[in-house]
């Protein structure tokens, strides 16, 4: 029962948008998108056509949000071009030392129906992405930030077992209770931790005190002995018990309650073999107006050049939005449902918010073996699988 946590040394930057500013930044995530496309190998693909049902009946717009943040009216703005109306970017000042042989890979773009979150690289934020949030900045819209701390990804790689997600809880127990702010994100192939740049030493110090060490071989963190060292759940519980506390004790000052959107079927997959270049043009044509795009959507890029998607369930909407299952890996019927947390009522430095959650949730629910995440800068989104619905809800009732 092997973990790897491979420590890309990239460096990321955050962009925190509320939705109903998501139109400002369409020609800067358009050209992210189409920067990231490796034209000589790209091959156009047709939208196929699939006859399965619609069997859950979520529309683009159907969702209600029961939190206490807007939704803003971008989903029903018209679509606005405004490529035309911001002059090109200018280069960048200075360089940035960076890995530029993958510092153009990886990219996470996660629409909720309050906020949209970009994570790139520094070089490509600056790049893209500087000039809006200087307008946004010259108009005052605080729901739009940019946040100043420097971020690197960790990849944890699991075996595939059941109990993913207690490893990667177990994994970063320790750097939560070191008050280290984390940012979770889930694709189909891997997890995904964001640390903060400046405590680097830190993490591998603590990664290497919990029996990891890194190989010349993997270029990664691996445990010492070839096992994760994860302890019993029992221990796993006994451990994490201070964390929960803590995360509900913040809950109950800021009065924040997380909300189980149990309308919304999503499914969280990956493009096939050949397919990333596809993948990545056909978000771009969805991302392109503010009347195609789901409530919930994200596309992530990994490292390795792989592509994740969080898509609707639904098969019309798919089809409508190119991404068929025949374009797609993984089962159909893994339906998992959206935990929302809104982190607007608490400071920007919070940590072990989702950490917290995600450990009462698991260690309280009998046969809750599986999470999935995509952390926003201002909100937190636990997925959870659509069979767990009733357990989950009675464990965040009676807390």
């Amino acid at each position: 029962m092997s973990t790897q946590v491979h420590l890309n040394p990239t460096m990321l930057s955050i962009l925190s948008i509320s939705r109903d500013k998501y139109w400002i930044f369409i020609s800067s995530i358009l050209q992210l998108l189409y920067h990231s496309v490796d034209n000589s190998n790209f091959q156009k693909s047709s939208i196929g056509n699939e006859d399965d049902d619609d069997d859950d009946g979520n529309g683009l717009d159907e969702y209600s949000s029961n939190t206490s943040a807007s939704d803003g009216d971008g989903l029903n703005t018209k679509l606005v071009d405004n490529s035309s109306k911001l002059p090109p970017s200018p280069p960048l000042e200075e360089p940035i030392e960076e890995d530029t042989e993958t510092e153009d890979y990886f990219f996470h773009i996660a629409l909720t129906p309050v906020e949209c979150t970009i994570i790139c690289s520094q070089k490509l934020m600056k790049q893209y992405f500087q000039q809006p949030i200087e307008i946004c900045k010259q108009l005052n819209y605080h729901d739009v930030q940019l946040l100043p701390e420097k971020y690197l990804c960790l990849s944890v790689d699991c075996d595939g077992s059941s109990d993913n997600s207690l490893r990667i809880l177990e994994l970063t127990k320790p750097l939560s209770e070191n008050n280290i702010s984390l940012f979770f994100i889930s694709s189909h192939f891997n997890d995904i931790v964001l640390i903060p740049y400046d405590l680097k030493q830190k993490v591998i110090n603590i990664l290497t005190k919990n029996s990891f060490e890194f190989s010349d071989v993997s270029n990664s963190y691996i445990p010492t002995f070839g096992a994760s060292p994860i302890a019993t759940e029992f221990d796993f519980e006994q451990g994490s018990k201070k964390l929960e506390e803590r995360t509900f004790e913040s809950f109950k000052q800021s009065q924040i309650h997380p909300m189980i959107n149990n309308k919304v079927k999503l499914l969280l997959t990956g493009s096939r073999q050949g397919e990333v270049n596809n993948a990545i043009i056909k978000s771009a044509r969805i991302l392109s107006s503010t009347e195609t795009i789901p409530n919930y959507f994200a596309i992530t890029r990994t490292y390795y050049n792989e592509v994740s998607l969080v898509l609707p369930k639904s098969s019309k909407q798919r089809i409508r939005l190119g991404f068929d299952s025949k374009y797609i890996i993984g089962s159909t019927q893994d339906i998992i449902i959206p935990i929302t947390i809104d982190f607007s009522k608490l400071p920007l430095d919070s940590t072990g918010i989702v950490a917290g959650l995600a450990s009462k949730l698991i260690t309280a629910g009998e046969n809750v073996s599986e999470l999935y995440y995509f952390s926003m800068a201002r909100s937190g989104v636990v997925m959870i699988p659509q069979e767990n619905i009733e357990t989950i809800a009675k464990i965040l009732h009676d807390v």
